[in-house]
């Protein structure tokens, strides 16, 4: 989807951590929401940045759940990253 492809990101600030909170777009596309629809990515249940629209990306993670898409084939087997790190505490 965005391999040798110039993106663009429209940038939210940064995260505690000082990452990038953005959406990628490659021609014109929203990366971060096709990611969602088609099972390969999570939404992010934290405080969404000011000015993001969270609706449609759970919408569209709602609907890959239904669909079985990518990770949500596993049904039950899958365990989200913040499951998966508060399992693996120290």
């Amino acid at each position: 989807m965005v391999l040798y492809k110039t993106v663009d990101i429209k940038g939210y600030g940064l995260d505690r951590y000082g990452r990038i909170l953005g959406v990628v777009f490659a021609d014109g596309k929203n990366v971060n929401l096709e990611l969602v629809k088609s099972g390969l990515a999570e939404v992010y249940r934290g405080k969404p940045p000011k000015g993001f629209g969270l609706e449609p990306y759970l919408q569209a993670e709602a609907e890959a759940k239904k669909a079985g898409r990518g990770m949500w084939s596993l049904r039950d087997k899958y365990v989200s990253p913040k499951e998966w790190r508060k399992s693996h505490r120290k």
